[in-house]
Order: structure tokens, then C-alpha cells, then sequence
């Protein structure tokens, strides 16, 4: 989590960032209140609901997940999509500053909500953003001025660690927490757990369809960053403020999972959707570069000839 940050921190134009966000103002203020309104009151509202029966500190989990926005990976799932990267890349940046302010000041209130019998102050969920979220992107954005001759092999290999890292996360908790995905089966939790991803993608497509938002590569761009939770201030809540309580860690490993599987399941849908205009498209401008020589000529040709 910290690499990825530093990561972010390496590629972060920030005159194109303000830019983005100028042209399409709309879609990050939008993108702001589905984030952080809408979508936990969903959360909040289907655990008091439907998966009331699931025990309180996977409902603990669940509530970081729904106040955690900004996928550090959304830009490489909009590259796959064929969808608008500068897109991905500007919300991605919105949704995590946004993060860093709404989960210590909402989480307390989410957990509260949903009767859950863990709690956690402001602090305790401030400090551990700030310093291993916050302070590695400025680290990154200093080094990306300063020293920009290092910033393409630090980039690339900062890139790579933090999917490494993740990885071997993912299956270091699966190995250490096996009986207690074990036990969690039976609560219905990963029941539970495939209506995160159906709530992030519900609300992307009422974002882009309610600003009546025709381009596709833009749509899917939008979709895709509100779909995905942002993994990193979930890993810090199941280190710091949670970490001994298992159960919040096992909730937000099967959210995760399951939420990057799904959504990287449209990822690919949209990307085949978009592949065949793509070659139709080169198709018709190879056809029009041959045609272009008779025509050129033709238009060149006097009326007495």
C-alpha cells in the first residue's frame, strides 16, 4: 500500500489533474456525492436489511469498504476497458483525498449505525492515513519535480512491487485467517459480499446516466472507478484500528475479492464491446486513404480537361 502510493505520488500531473477536473467538473462533484453519501447509506441501509444476520465485525468491514473510494488500480482497469484513462486517473485522485476525509469523520457513525460491537475514534483512523497513505504521494510528488530523470524506472518498478505486494497480502491473510473464512461461509457473508461491486456499479451508471454522459470511454472510466473500493485505507484499517479484531480483515479480503473479480468481469465485457468499433474504425480509414489519391486528383482536374 505504501509503494502504490509512492506509485501515485511518481505519476501524478498535476496541471493535467486540474485540467480534467475543470472539463468535466460535473462528473467529479457527482462522482463526490455518490461516493461519499450515496453509496454508504446503501451499505448502511443493506446491512440493516438484508444481511442483518451477518455478524457486527464483518459489518465493521463492510462499512470501511463503503466510505473507502478510489481503486489505486483504476486507472489500469480503464486502460483495459478501452475507457478514458485521464478520467480514471483524476477521480482516482478526487475519490482518495476524499478518503482520507470522510472515513475518520464517517466510519465512527457507520459503525455506530449498524450496531456493530467494535469502535473506533476520528484518530485512530486519521493517523495511520496520513502517514502511510498521504506522506508517500507527496514523497512521490516532490521526487516527480525535484528529480524527474528518476521517476520513469522508480515508476515502473514501484508499479510492479505494489501488485507483488498485494498479491502476497491477499494470500498471507488466506493462509493465516483460513478457518475463519472457513467458519464465515455459513453467515452468508459472501452472499453479502457480491452486492458491494452491484452497488459501486449501479451507482456509476446513475452518475454517467443521470449527466447524460455520451462517450463510452468516459462512461466506462466513471463506472469502473466508482465500482472498485480503494484497497489501501482498508488494508490500514485491518492493521491498525481493527487488527484484533480478525473478522473485519476476513470481511474486507472476501469484499475486495470478489468486488475485483466482478468488476473486472465488466472490465473485459467492455473492452470486447469496444474492439470491434476500434478495427472498424481503422478499417474505414485505411479504405479512405486508398480512396484519397483518385479523389485528389479528380478535384485537381479542370473542367476543359
Amino acid at each position: 500500500m505504501v509503494v502504490n502510493s509512492f506509485a501515485l505520488g511518481l505519476r501524478l500531473p498535476v496541471g493535467k489533474l486540474l485540467a480534467g477536473t475543470l472539463a468535466h467538473w460535473r462528473i467529479a462533484v457527482w462522482a463526490l456525492v455518490i461516493n461519499f453519501v450515496i453509496i454508504p447509506l446503501l451499505f448502511v441501509g443493506y446491512l440493516l436489511t438484508i444481511a442483518s444476520s451477518i455478524p457486527g465485525e464483518i459489518k465493521v468491514g463492510f462499512c470501511v469498504a463503503a466510505l473507502s473510494a478510489g481503486m489505486p488500480f483504476a486507472p489500469l482497469l480503464a486502460r483495459l476497458a478501452k475507457a478514458d484513462v485521464v478520467v480514471a486517473t483524476t477521480l482516482l485522485v478526487l475519490l482518495t483525498a476524499g478518503t482520507i476525509i470522510a472515513l475518520p469523520l464517517g466510519l465512527p457513525f457507520a459503525i455506530d449505525a449498524v450496531d456493530a460491537p467494535l469502535d473506533a475514534s476520528a484518530w485512530d483512523i486519521a493517523w495511520p492515513l496520513l502517514l502511510f497513505l498521504v506522506l508517500p504521494v507527496v514523497l512521490g510528488c516532490g521526487i516527480r519535480v525535484w528529480w524527474p530523470a528518476l521517476t520513469p524506472p522508480l515508476m515502473k518498478w514501484a508499479v510492479r512491487g505494489a501488485i507483488l505486494f498485494l498479491l502476497v497480502n491477499v494470500n498471507f491473510t488466506l493462509v493465516a485467517f483460513w478457518d475463519l473464512f472457513v467458519d464465515t461461509w455459513g453467515t452468508r457473508s459472501y452472499i453479502a459480499a457480491i452486492a458491494g461491486p452491484f452497488i459501486g456499479l449501479g451507482c456509476g451508471y446513475l452518475l454517467v446516466s443521470s449527466l447524460r454522459v455520451k462517450d463510452v470511454a468516459i462512461r466506462h472510466a466513471a463506472e469502473a472507478t466508482t465500482a472498485v473500493r480503494n484497497i489501501a485505507p482498508m488494508l490500514l484499517m485491518m492493521i491498525f484500528p481493527f487488527g484484533t479484531d480478525p473478522l473485519v480483515t476476513v470481511s474486507i479480503t472476501i469484499l475486495n475479492t470478489i468486488g475485483l473479480v466482478i468488476v473486472l468481469l465488466f472490465v473485459l465485457m467492455w473492452r470486447r464491446a469496444a474492439l470491434p468499433s476500434g478495427a472498424h474504425a481503422t478499417t474505414n480509414k485505411a479504405a479512405t486513404s486508398e480512396e484519397a489519391p483518385p479523389d485528389a486528383a479528380a478535384s485537381t482536374t479542370s473542367p476543359t480537361e
